[in-house]
């Protein structure tokens, strides 16, 4: 892309669709429901995880959609980088501290979205949990992990019937947890 396409902002409509969905995203991810005693620590680790389980479905969903699905993809997740990226700076760490840090928290997004997106509809959330990055102070509870299952699976598949556009749009609910 070139520099004036960039400074006249061709792909605004895309970005704007990208910031609306990481939007919704991130404010389902805030969600009381998923933190607590039996749950997802209330910490960062927890918050990355949930955010990276919502990214993945919509992601997946995406991926559908070819060319147009994939452009919104990619700025969906260079939103989400961006996102981290200010978080990091709001700590204080310098451009440079910003850059070494950036790199392992985007690998650690692309493995547990991998593993969301590859074990969860085989192996199931049990699995995921238990992977290496999962690092929680207690124990998910079985009862817990059920309801996350379900859930998961039914905001996948409920992403499955939308179309381009209602995705884009942010036009999709989450299932109650």
């Amino acid at each position: 892309m070139g520099f004036m396409t960039r400074l006249f902002g061709r792909n605004d409509t895309v970005k704007r669709d990208a910031a609306l969905i990481y939007t919704k995203l991130m404010q389902q991810s805030r969600n009381p429901h998923f933190y607590g005693g039996g749950r997802f620590p209330d910490s960062y680790d927890g918050r990355i995880d949930v955010l990276t389980l919502h990214m993945a479905a919509v992601l997946e969903a995406l991926r559908s959609f070819e060319e147009q699905g994939q452009r919104l993809s990619q700025a969906l997740f260079d939103h989400m980088k961006d996102d981290f990226e200010i978080a990091l700076r709001e700590e204080g760490i310098s451009d440079t501290g910003v850059k070494k840090r950036i790199k392992p928290m985007i690998r650690l997004f692309y493995a547990r979205a991998k593993d969301y997106t590859e074990m969860l509809p085989k192996e199931g959330i049990k699995s995921v949990a238990s992977s290496p990055y999962a690092e929680t102070e207690d124990e998910l509870s079985v009862e817990f992990l059920d309801h996350l299952q379900i859930y998961s699976v039914t905001f996948r598949q409920s992403l499955s019937q939308k179309s381009l556009g209602q995705i884009a749009s942010a036009k999709f609910d989450f299932p109650p947890l």
